[in-house]
């Protein structure tokens, strides 16, 4: 800790001062251990719906109360294995629909698709907006542009490797990698689009 405060102070009469402020930073955000912050409210939480089916057990409280924690838990367990947040009836209709279709829908495809999955009556429905749409094709044709640039870069490498300009090309190889790195990464943002037509498509049949 000496070191560290001698080191701080070296770096403010040295004119460094924002150096010397992030490594306080860093310094302040290590010793409060973060992730003991996210571990204590995980704990409270469960320790919230412990009581909640100790409550329930007891069968002490009125019917409106029994109901209101059956739906909490029941809510919270959903949520926690399929990661999508619903109410009774939204839960009913998702796991009817996959019972009925598992074979050609996964969880996956409910959870990405699930902002656009509404109810109609006791089923599940499906609506696209239009910017949806847009998005969709936004993100494919940027996700072709980096790509195809990424794959100009490669070429180029390897065209002007015949020069002995061997650091270039591993430079310019690392690049295009990086550049096929972020395409992969935006076509991500259409999976949701796609789970939601796949859904689409088995509502249809």
């Amino acid at each position: 800790m000496e070191e560290f405060v001698k080191y701080f102070t070296t770096d403010v009469t040295g004119g460094k001062v924002w150096i010397a402020f992030l490594s306080l930073a860093v310094y302040y955000i290590l010793r409060k251990e973060p992730f003991k912050i996210f571990s204590y409210f995980s704990e409270k939480k469960e320790k919230e719906h412990d009581l909640a089916r100790i409550l329930l057990d007891s069968q002490k409280l009125g019917k409106e109360a029994n109901e209101f924690l059956r739906e909490h838990l029941e809510r919270h367990a959903f949520r926690k294995y399929y990661e999508i947040n619903a109410d009774a009836e939204m839960r009913h209709a998702l796991m009817k629909f996959h019972k009925k279709n598992q074979r050609k829908i996964g969880w996956h495809d409910l959870r990405r698709a699930y902002p656009n999955i509404t109810l109609a009556g006791s089923a599940i429905s499906v609506r696209l907006r239009l910017v949806d749409h847009i998005l969709r094709w936004a993100v494919t044709v940027l996700c072709y542009m980096v790509s195809a640039y990424a794959l100009f870069v490669i070429l180029y490498a390897v065209v002007n490797m015949s020069s002995g300009r061997f650091v270039d090309f591993i430079a310019l190889s690392i690049g295009a990698l990086l550049l096929l790195v972020i395409a992969l990464f935006f076509s991500c943002l259409n999976w949701p689009y796609h789970s939601a037509r796949r859904i689409m498509r088995v509502l249809s049949e």
